[in-house]
């Protein structure tokens, strides 16, 4: 009977450690991918083309960054053509992209069409020329220009084929209604500028199966669109002013796992009703803010980035949240800062720094032996004890460094020769709409902070 008895609570704890493992959710992987065919690729999820990657020699079109299932990625080629692409680990980590300009704008992701854009002046011929296993392959349409009845009807005819289809719209006219369109493609992802306008969600629920949106501005029809995005993962909003008392009210959002926020002038993160299925919070550029006290609340957030945002209090109390596997320091941490939260997020796997010009020692990172991905815009001088990060399997630092310094990129790598090192740069001026407007802020104030 005792003999009983003892594997009898064996068992039950057994039992008690498998439920526990099972209500803990499994965090994301991070993948370091290498793209050719491009020469500029940015996460648009954690930093909107602030931190990005080039290729080390120009004409190269080879570029490595890093990014998790979901991601949207954006990335161009030397002819500024570009392509947005929500990564998937099933499309594996070395991407081929080929650009066809023939006719329309038709971009191949490892041999397969997957991106198709059709220009103001397209008569749309060349979509309808696709056969039906091309357009079955395509995942994404990038309509620039004005929606008309042609361009409906074409669509309405493949609506079948169509069903997830994702939609980049830029440049629209006046206001167009965008309900038929997402009624036909039900876009998986949906990108739009602000020349269109987020249609009030009606009895056919349009966003029902949109699972990334990223809209300029935060706007009361979102709000009311967030009760039918039942399958939103990933939130993408630019320049959102809350009024006084205003929140932001995702707790619905029972999927949503990436939140990204550029140039919001948000004070606290109060503002913002997180769901608790959050695992991804990027704030850029967000001048304002300084009480970020609320992350606590959030104790599965694997990634946290806080790029160029130079009025953050109370960095320590990230030490208190031991999900984190992903940080990106925001501008004003201080080098005592930096080492005493080294010291204590000893899992962390990629760590960023964007012009954080109190760090002038990199030692502290030798303390995180999980560190796989380590982006460095800073100058040579804060690269102190750069040589010794043995652990690392990918570096990012400054375009400007590998044009200034190509004996130090030598010696660098000798020093570290497990270690892929790359340039990278936040600077873009292509078509795409929003990172067209971005790097020119970043120069405006990289300038200003440099003649104070």
């Amino acid at each position: 009977m005792k003999k009983f008895s003892t594997l009898l609570l064996a068992v039950c704890i057994a039992l008690s450690g498998i439920i526990t493992a099972c209500k803990k959710v499994s965090g994301p992987t991070f993948h370091i991918i290498q793209v050719e065919g491009v020469a500029w690729a940015s996460n648009v999820t954690t930093s909107t083309g602030m931190i990005a990657s080039t290729p080390e020699i120009e004409g190269q079109n080879e570029v490595t960054l890093t990014a998790s299932d979901g991601d949207l990625l954006y990335m161009m080629n030397s002819d500024d053509l570009q392509l947005y692409y929500r990564y998937s680990s099933k499309d594996g980590r070395d991407l081929v992209v080929t650009f066809d300009t023939l006719q329309a704008i038709k971009v191949y992701l490892n041999g397969k069409l997957n991106y198709m854009e059709l220009p103001e002046s397209s008569s749309h011929e060349e979509f309808e020329a696709l056969t039906d296993p091309e357009i079955s392959q395509l995942s994404t349409l990038n309509i620039n220009g004005p929606l008309n009845n042609h361009l409906i009807s074409i669509l309405e005819e493949h609506k079948s084929l169509l069903q997830g289809l994702s939609l980049v719209l830029e440049n629209a006219a006046g206001d167009p209604d965008l309900t038929n369109l997402l009624s036909i493609c039900r876009p998986e992802f949906l990108v739009l500028d602000d020349s269109w306008h987020l249609p009030e969600p009606g009895a056919n629920n349009i966003f029902e199966d949109l699972e990334l949106l990223w809209i300029y501005e935060y706007v009361p029809t979102l709000a009311k669109a967030v009760g039918g995005c039942r399958d939103l993962e990933s939130l993408i909003i630019y320049g959102w002013e809350p009024l006084p008392g205003e929140l932001m009210p995702l707790s619905s959002l029972k999927k949503l796992k990436n939140l990204t926020l550029e140039e919001s002038y948000m004070t606290s993160l109060q503002n913002i009703e997180f769901p608790e299925s959050l695992f991804s919070l990027s704030l850029i550029m967000c001048d304002t803010l300084s009480d970020i006290d609320q992350l606590q609340k959030l104790q599965e957030l694997c990634r946290l980035n806080l790029t160029l945002c130079g009025n953050v209090n109370n960095m320590g109390m990230l030490r208190n949240l031991e999900s984190l596997r992903w940080v990106s320091f925001p501008i004003n941490i201080t080098q005592q800062e930096f080492h005493e939260l080294s010291g204590s997020l000893k899992q962390l796997e990629v760590v960023e720094l964007n012009t954080c010009t109190e760090i002038s020692d990199l030692s502290p990172l030798l303390q995180l032996e999980q560190l796989k991905t380590l982006a460095l815009f800073l100058e040579k001088e804060q690269l102190v004890g750069l040589d010794s990060l043995k652990q690392l399997e990918l570096l990012i630092l400054t375009d400007e460094l590998f044009d200034d310094n190509t004996e130090w990129i030598k010696e660098l790598r000798a020093s570290l020769p497990n270690t892929k090192i790359v340039p990278g740069s936040g600077m873009c001026l292509g078509s795409g709409w929003l990172l067209l407007l971005f790097p020119l802020i970043l120069l405006f104030r990289l300038s200003f902070r440099r003649k104070e």
